[in-house]
């Protein structure tokens, strides 16, 4: 049998674990190939733009949060990536480039027009390829 391939981005709340919590009630370990991902946005301010201290600390945050979903699903041996750029089109372009089977997400919390599911989810399902599962908070 062969493994489903499964993307979990994840971003630095708890709310986004619940995405793990749902594939590990759905999907045995054997079942599954499973790659975590992070994407750091930096926004660039002025002329100067981004320091390397900035990259760096950055690219320690999302090591962490990845190293932290590891830790909590490590018996299905995620591989981790962590990416700089628009989430969203990051989640795409990973998403479609290795050929994924499915993506889960975790629903935002926003308030206001966002409230039911958030931006970057909502462009994420209006414009993958794969099947998309939101799980809510």
């Amino acid at each position: 049998m062969e493994k489903k391939r499964i993307l979990v981005p994840l971003d630095e709340t708890e709310r986004s674990m619940h995405s793990l919590d749902c594939l590990k009630k759905l999907f045995s370990r054997d079942e599954v190939q499973l790659t975590l991902m992070y994407v750091s946005e930096i926004v660039i301010v002025n002329e100067t733009g981004v320091s390397n201290s900035m990259v760096d600390m950055a690219r320690k945050k999302g090591e962490n949060i990845l190293d932290r979903a590891e830790r909590k699903i490590q018996e299905y041996k995620p591989e981790k990536y962590c990416v700089f750029g628009r989430v969203a089109d990051e989640i795409l372009k990973k998403a479609n480039c290795d050929e994924f089977d499915m993506i889960i997400m975790t629903k935002s919390n926003k308030k206001g027009l966002a409230r039911m599911i958030g931006s970057v989810t909502s462009k994420v399902l209006k414009n993958s390829q794969v099947l998309v599962m939101i799980v809510p908070e």
